[in-house]
């Protein structure tokens, strides 16, 4: 991966969405991605891979709202020590 977390979050997103995301739409997107067609299956496939990749688990009691783009998800492994 890149020294870029958010850009490799969004390589994690359109691989975790089968490509339907694009790296470009994940950076550019202003909705949540779930609006941009990211399935149940997709976050699960991102949230696993964000785990193996940065081993950092994925607290999925409190909500969920770091899967609402790369943003949001980028600063919460930041405030959890990933550097990036």
């Amino acid at each position: 991966m890149s020294t870029d977390l958010t850009t490799d979050l969004a390589d994690l997103v359109e691989a975790a969405s089968d490509g339907d995301i694009t790296r470009d739409d994940a950076l550019d997107a202003e909705a949540p991605l779930v609006a941009l067609g990211l399935t149940s299956l997709g976050q699960l496939r991102l949230i696993q891979a964000v785990e193996r990749a940065y081993g950092v688990r994925l607290d999925l009691d409190d909500d969920p709202v770091y899967l609402d783009g790369v943003g949001p998800l980028a600063s919460y492994l930041r405030a959890r020590g990933v550097p990036g």
